[in-house]
């Protein structure tokens, strides 16, 4: 049959093939209403399977022909940062955080964690393909801006990802197209940004002269506000309220007095 011919009528003719003869997009004969009425797209040589790949497809070409069976498409509003300047692009790879504050925790402070590893990009805008592949040789590069991507995910993430716009903020982070890697960065919340790390600990030498040296007798020294395991302070003057005041006896009275010149045992 020639290129343009109408499938149907007395075109074609129901044949047994061995399966293992078939090609995979073969049209079999509880298929043939699919393509019925449409016109060939090459020619066809007689006695050959029909393909689908030799009917032309008048279908329309929307998202949903983009979607894998099984999978979802969902899309998410995104702002100019977030776009990376609006140089996202269908077929892009972005991983997912969430920052939000956590409704189980007891600290009022914001967290971001990972919420997504390696999600594809369907479509940016309305667009959905690379501007690149549209680009016309010799013409102007095209500018299209948009507010949000269609990312495909599973029905389980799409609830996840839905959910989380309502409780928080989406952040994308782009990332290689050939990185396989699964897994991202650990939760951080905003107290570690103000974070200096451990606190160092620091070594108080109390001493003076040893006897017999002739200088001056040791001295005992107050250090108030400072908390020193296994040693305190000699008894204030009178009318000074001591450092351990309001502890227990049991505590106070079990406390070694330490006074310059004298060995912290």
């Amino acid at each position: 049959a020639p290129k343009g011919a109408v499938v149907g009528g007395g075109l074609m003719a129901a044949r047994d093939v061995p399966a293992d003869l078939l090609y995979e997009d073969a049209v079999t004969s509880d298929a043939y209403k699919q393509v019925e009425g449409k016109r060939l797209l090459k020619a066809v040589l007689k006695g050959r399977p029909l393909r689908f790949s030799d009917v032309i497809d008048d279908r329309p070409k929307d998202l949903s022909s983009e979607i894998e069976p099984g999978r979802r498409a969902l899309t998410v509003d995104i702002d100019e940062t977030n776009s990376f300047a609006q140089m996202l692009r269908a077929g892009n790879y972005v991983d997912l955080y969430l920052i939000a504050q956590n409704p189980t925790s007891q600290r009022s402070i914001q967290e971001i964690r990972p919420l997504l590893s390696k999600v594809k990009i369907l479509a940016t805008g309305q667009m959905l393909r690379a501007i690149e592949a549209e680009q016309i040789p010799g013409q102007p590069p095209r500018n299209v801006s948009y507010s949000n991507i269609t990312v495909d995910v599973t029905s389980q993430d799409a609830a996840r990802i839905a959910l989380a716009t309502q409780v928080g903020k989406i952040r994308a982070v782009l990332r290689n197209h050939g990185d396989e890697g699964l897994k991202g960065a650990e939760l951080v919340d905003a107290s570690q940004l103000f974070s200096t790390g451990k606190k160092k600990a620091v070594d108080y030498i109390v001493g003076g002269a040893s006897a017999g040296s002739g200088a001056a007798a040791p001295m005992a020294i107050n250090l108030p506000n400072f908390n020193i395991p296994g040693i305190t302070t000699p008894p204030q003057a009178a009318g000074q309220a001591s450092p351990l005041s309001g502890l227990p006896s049991s505590i106070t009275n079990n406390v070694p007095t330490a006074q310059t010149g004298t060995a912290v045992r």
